[in-house]
């Protein structure tokens, strides 16, 4: 077998459409085709990567069987090619949470005593989390904002280098709102609570490990965590740290990411938030799923105190109730067999 073709994604960015248009080409005529997605979660549908196959495949009249996808995190996308073993019916970041989890379990008394409403982290910049983190701020008093040092430019300053980008500041901003956004990030510096940059969270093995550890540091200065997905294009189901730790640490989440990610941590047997506030935000991806989840933050923001903890009371109960479930699958006490007989890959 010849060696995998690495499709190289960060998020919703394809960092190699041209290179692997060029390895499609040369690629030895009788071999099978090895795709190695490095234990990314992409949509291949969403970025064309299944179009490009395709067209090679009718070009060269092959069967879709030939193509073998390595390490793709991606379970519910729907492609006519051979998945190889190690592409995971679960994303492996919930078993990594066993490298940083906090085994005292927080208590309601805890989580009522919070500082903020919201809290929000940030690590690489995207036009997507750019504007997410920008229009959150319009809630000064109710959200605990925290931004990774970075030495890499905001997204609108980045050269494109051929990349495939799912995502564009001109689908959420008018020009003159995209000027304002502009200013206010030259003119304001959101706080880092964590030292780590994000270029050491990527490049040291263990990094990762102390970067979650020293956010949960800060859980107790807000009540719900945003949280802003890898993946939010297309037919996707990659959950990560940033949702795995809220629920780790018993935090309340709502979250921006692809639809049906609600549904689908439900099919996992996680509970979410649908009878306690509006998750109809689930239905919708990118621009308009934000908006919805604004519309919901309003809502709680308009609470008073005691109305916000009545709500958040309820919303412990759940929390707590999947803090046990992320417990029972990443420490084994339930089976991958069980997990995959669960209705979340389709929708």
């Amino acid at each position: 077998m010849t060696e995998p073709i690495a499709v190289e994604f960060v998020g919703d960015c394809w960092n190699n459409p041209a290179q692997f248009q060029k390895q499609l080409n040369q690629h030895p005529q009788g071999q099978p085709l090895v795709l190695d997605f490095r234990h990314e979660g992409p949509s291949l549908q969403a970025f064309g990567v299944t179009d490009m196959i395709n067209t090679w495949l009718k070009d060269r009249q092959l069967l879709p069987t030939v193509v073998h996808l390595n390490r793709w995190s991606n379970p519910v996308e729907f492609v006519p090619y051979q998945r190889l073993s190690n592409c995971l019916k679960i994303s492996h970041c919930f078993t990594m949470v066993r490298d940083y989890w906090q085994h005292t379990e927080p208590t309601l008394e805890q989580q009522l005593q919070y500082k903020r409403l919201f809290g929000l982290f940030v690590g690489r910049m995207n036009p997507g989390r750019a504007v997410v983190l920008y229009q959150a701020m319009k809630y000064p008093e109710n959200i605990f904002a925290s931004r990774m040092k970075s030495v890499m430019p905001m997204p609108w300053c980045m050269p494109n280098d051929n990349k495939r980008e799912l995502d564009n500041i001109s689908h959420w901003l008018s020009l003159q709102e995209q000027k304002q956004m502009f200013d206010w990030y030259d003119q304001n510096h959101i706080p880092s609570v964590d030292d780590t940059s994000y270029g050491a969270h990527c490049l040291t093995p263990t990094s990762w490990i102390d970067t979650n550890t020293s956010l949960l540091q800060h859980y107790h200065n807000f009540a719900v965590e945003i949280v802003c997905e890898t993946y939010v294009f297309g037919d996707t189901f990659f959950p990560t740290e940033k949702n795995i730790r809220p629920i780790m640490a018993a935090k309340p989440v709502m979250v921006y990411g692809p639809k049906y990610y609600l549904a689908r941590l439900r099919g996992l047997g996680f509970q979410t938030y649908h009878r306690i506030w509006d998750e109809s935000y689930d239905l919708f991806q990118g621009p308009e799923r934000w908006s919805l989840m604004q519309l919901t933050m309003d809502r709680l923001s308009k609470c008073n105190r005691d109305e916000q903890q009545q709500i958040l009371t309820r919303a412990h109960e759940i929390a707590m109730f999947n803090r046990q479930r992320l417990s029972d699958i990443c420490h084994g006490r339930v089976s991958a067999g069980s997990l995959a007989a669960h209705d979340y890959l389709t929708i």
